[in-house]
């Protein structure tokens, strides 16, 4: 924290945009400089029940394009002014100059040559169908460098052989291959001391079959470059945030027998499966948290796995393409090295409570306040001078405090909370990129809860942000990936039981009329009936409640869909003062959008190219009853939950933990305490 704050205060202020080049550069020139044989590591190439919501209470199933109807306009918000002679709409190929992705530059840049591995690399596989690991949510996607969209296992080596075998029909060991011979004993009857996961046991008998039990990873006496990649990705998985010891694999005798080799083949090879499995989509089950961690990790394909690792031209390139590739990870990963390198990670002293600290102020407590942000000064010097105060509002900000220099209990908690292991902070939040589908779309939109804030990405760079309000910590926004599929202008507002329950009910029972002075009518029976001829006191189940389109519609006058479980949307809201908030985590778990008519103009720019869908022609759609509009080009929306990355500067950026699931995170992984091995598979709820 002292060199971070340091170093910012020499920066100049900038617009946080995710994954940008210059963030990148920077981060990038920060760890050569710190350990220059650090570069060589950087490279490689691309796993019901009703939950808490904003409840609309709507359970609305995928969109139907041919359905879509447009109704009459009629008039505008009050709020979203009728802009006549308006700009012109957004247009991205205006306004963004389409340029290579950054991090595939950065990537290409650090590679080491891979002719230093690929001296005798393995002759490529046939493609054919893989099987689908066992729990896995889908079939891995492999990674953007992989060629063939479906790998399995490579033909036998010998001459004429013929097309790879199914698990069920392995072609027998080559005469005279004393190896082979014991891959394919150990393959036969004792997996298990190998791996123990089923579907893993299954992959590695259909790809050792396949090729006549001969071996990729070893050959003659020692390992071959592959395994040497395969040996270096392990050792090096602390690179990644994940634990190399975890991916031990006993050393090979100096003079190995065919047995030696035999069971270091097939260690390298289950031990390749675990490491993919961990990279690729995480160590546990996100779901152990609680339900509302209900995100979409592309859990790898086995069979896969060993197709791309053993064919690929280069090996190295493939064991890091499980990494997650987006590039706030990558930004992650570099800060990560530059702890490591410099031996970060140490605890600082408590800076005591007390009265608020201004500037200009004498207290007894300022000597700990530089030592905590390193600032130097000499022990004897009590007085809060402007240095300090500066040093003070960047931590502030950084922190997602109001910058204004005054250390009161908030500061004071933020300075202390933030003085464990700033390596298992990072660990902990590099471990939640690999919840989100592992292929990076080249459009999405990602809501990031503990920032509040809201992005539109193309080709990972942001071409619009703005602020959210999320769920508040009893009614918590989901982490989860869907589709956006439409949006909805002048949305009526079902309200969910939850809400009904918790909140309605007990306004009713002491005035039943107190929601229909809100605009919300009691529905029976799909008819709208006098709340006042209802006894509350027996409870609301019968009883549907409706709030119409208008200005004061909890949804207000848009909201934008991507249908899910969870039956949460991002939408307009007309309690706007919110915005203006630090802290933004009011709502039942949907997503709040700040200034929606820009918003909306960006999306449909992307949603619905060419289309011209200025804000002045979107202002047209507000007023009177519903009307819906179907993107022609569908993209994810990720709500995520990342308390530690780095912004646009190149800086190093802490928030709150609302929900509680970063330390979660840390407990599970151990790294708030008492180390704990990773799950070797064999148990549903792990990976």
């Amino acid at each position: 924290m002292p060199g971070r704050v340091k170093t910012s205060l020499m920066g100049r202020r900038q617009r946080h945009l995710s994954g940008t080049a210059g963030a990148l550069l920077m981060a990038a020139t920060a760890v050569l400089a710190a350990t220059p044989t650090l570069a060589q590591e950087f490279s490689g190439a691309p796993i019901a029940t009703d939950r808490a919501g904003n409840g609309t209470g709507d359970r609305v199933t995928a969109f139907d394009p041919a359905r879509a109807g447009m109704g009459s306009a009629g008039d505008g918000a009050s709020l979203l002014t009728n802009l006549h002679q308006g700009p012109e709409p957004f247009d991205i190929n205006d306004n963004r100059k389409r340029r290579p992705n950054p991090a595939a530059s950065a990537a290409l840049a650090m590679q080491a040559p891979a002719s230093a591995i690929n001296a005798t690399a393995p002759a490529p596989f046939n493609p054919v169908t893989p099987a689908i690991g066992q729990g896995a949510p889908e079939t891995g996607t492999g990674t953007p460098g992989s060629a063939a969209p479906h790998l399995a296992t490579p033909p036998a080596p010998a001459s004429g052989a013929a097309t790879p075998a199914a698990a069920s029909a392995p072609a027998a060991p080559q005469p005279g291959s004393a190896v082979a011979a014991r891959i394919n004993e150990l393959v036969g009857g004792h997996l298990a001391r190998f791996a123990a996961r089923p579907a893993d046991q299954q992959a590695i008998t259909a790809f050792y079959g396949a090729r006549a039990y001969q071996p990729v990873f070893t050959g003659g006496t020692s390992v071959t470059p592959l395994g040497i990649a395969a040996l270096g990705a392990f050792a090096g998985a602390a690179s990644e945030g994940l634990n190399a010891a975890d991916y031990a694999v006993p050393p090979l005798a100096a003079h190995p027998s065919d047995a030696d080799l035999a069971d270091y083949e097939l260690r390298i090879a289950a031990t390749t499966l675990l490491y993919a499995r961990h990279a690729q989509s995480g160590r546990f089950d996100p779901a152990r948290i609680s339900r509302d961690v209900d995100p979409s990790p592309t859990v790898p394909d086995p069979l896969a796995v060993l197709a791309l690792v053993s064919s690929a031209p280069s090996p190295r390139a493939a064991y890091a393409s499980f990494a997650p590739q987006y590039d706030e990870y990558r930004l992650l990963k570099m800060q990560l090295a530059r702890l490591m390198a410099e031996g970060q990670g140490v605890s600082h002293a408590t800076v005591p409570g007390g009265p608020s600290l201004r500037p200009g102020d004498r207290d007894p407590r300022v000597p700990l306040l530089r030592s905590r942000l390193g600032i130097g000064g000499a022990p004897e010097d009590l007085v809060y001078d402007q240095f300090l105060a500066d040093a003070v509002r960047e931590f502030q900000r950084i922190s997602g405090q109001k910058p204004d220099g005054i250390v009161g209990r908030g500061t004071l908690a933020a300075l202390n909370d933030g003085q464990g292991d700033t390596v298992a902070e990072i660990v902990a939040n590099m471990e939640r990129w690999r919840w989100l589908p592992h292929q990076v779309a080249p459009t999405y939109v990602m809501v990031n809860i503990p920032e509040f804030m809201v992005r539109i990405v193309v080709n990972e760079q942001t071409i619009h942000e703005t602020r959210v309000v999320v769920g508040k910590p009893e009614n918590q926004t989901p982490i989860m990936s869907e589709e956006m599929q439409y949006a909805v202008f002048n949305p009526s507002w079902n309200v969910p039981p939850g809400i009904i329950k918790n909140e309605m009910l007990p306004k009713l029972q002491a005035d039943p009329y107190a929601l229909d002075r809100q605009g919300i009518d009691v529905v029976r029976n799909g008819r709208i009936i006098d709340p006042g001829t209802v006894d509350w006191r027996r409870g609301s189940q019968g009883y549907s409640f409706r709030q119409a389109p208008g200005e004061r519609n909890a949804l207000g006058r848009m909201k934008f869909m991507f249908p899910n479980k969870h039956s949460v949307y991002l939408h307009d809201t007309p309690s706007r003062s919110l915005f203006s908030r630090d802290f933004r985590a009011f709502s039942h778990g949907c997503v709040r959008v700040h200034e929606p008519l820009k918003f909306a103009e960006v999306l449909f720019s992307v949603g619905l190219p060419g289309d011209g869908w200025s804000q002045q022609r979107i202002n047209g759609l507000i007023g009177g009853n519903e009307k819906y509009l179907n993107l022609k080009q569908r993209f994810p929306v990720h709500l995520v939950y990342f308390t530690t990355y780095v912004d646009g500067r190149g800086q190093l950026v802490t928030r709150e933990d609302l929900y509680g699931i970063n330390a979660a995170t840390k407990a599970i992984l151990g790294l708030d305490g008492p180390r704990r091995f990773a799950d070797r598979g064999g148990v549903p709820a792990t990976r």
